[in-house]
């Protein structure tokens, strides 16, 4: 496949809705042989979670009131998959 064609189907994939990625990427998920339901959530959950971190700096308290989920309960999440927090730097 060339570049140019995994650029455009990249452009086509972004351009869908996130239910409808979801589903793509479930279908892939269901003709996985190696791949069982705890591990496909589990992955995905623990992906999201980078993210979001990401996107907001590692400031879990930022995060929390932006996706509606406990801080206590991501901080619980990301010990479960063994993600660092960093620490934010307060003035």
């Amino acid at each position: 496949m060339t570049v140019k064609k995994i650029a455009e189907l990249t452009d086509q994939f972004d351009a869908l809705t996130i239910k409808n990625q979801m589903k793509i990427l479930a279908g892939k998920a269901v003709n996985s042989r190696y791949l069982f339901y705890k591990e496909i959530t589990e992955e995905f959950e623990k992906t999201l979670l980078q993210a979001l971190l990401e996107k907001y700096d590692h400031n879990v308290l930022k995060m929390s009131t932006s996706v509606k989920l406990h801080r206590n309960t991501i901080a619980q999440k990301l010990k479960k998959f063994k993600i660092k927090e960093k620490k934010v730097k307060t003035k």
